[in-house]
């Protein structure tokens, strides 16, 4: 059985990323910052980790109901994964490692709000859909 609590606490510290690197993640002028860099290092590191953690649990815990349900909340669960790894496979080479133009900052800012905003909607789902199933 998973344990609910200290997913959320994770999911929590992850958030707390989101947020804090939502805001540095804009300043070209912290592009190379080693605080910065160090945040994105243990952001991903912290999803990356997650993730894993989910699959060795939650995903295997939810097809042991034998539910409808629960199986189809399995395959969402696993898909979402799969995205997000492929996601944070090439995200995490790009920021503090490639040099880039003020141009190219602009994409990737953008790139880096919309991983955020799938981190935070996969937070969510797992908060109202997957966790009620094991509180």
């Amino acid at each position: 059985m998973i344990s609910v609590v200290e997913f959320k606490a994770e999911n929590k510290e992850i958030r707390d990323l989101c947020s804090i690197l939502g805001v540095s993640v804009d300043q070209y002028s912290l592009r190379n910052n080693t605080i910065v860099c160090e945040l994105i290092e243990r952001f991903t590191e912290k999803v990356c980790a997650h993730l894993a953690h989910e699959d060795r649990s939650v995903y295997r815990d939810l097809l042991q109901q034998h539910t409808h349900e629960a199986d189809m909340l399995a395959d969402k669960f696993l898909g979402n994964t799969q995205q997000l790894k492929r996601i944070f496979n090439d995200y995490k080479k790009d920021w503090c490692r490639t040099p880039h133009s003020e141009n190219e900052h602009i994409k990737y800012v953008e790139e880096s709000r919309q991983m955020f905003k799938l981190v935070c909607n996969r937070i969510d789902f797992e908060e109202q859909k997957i966790f009620p199933h094991f509180e």
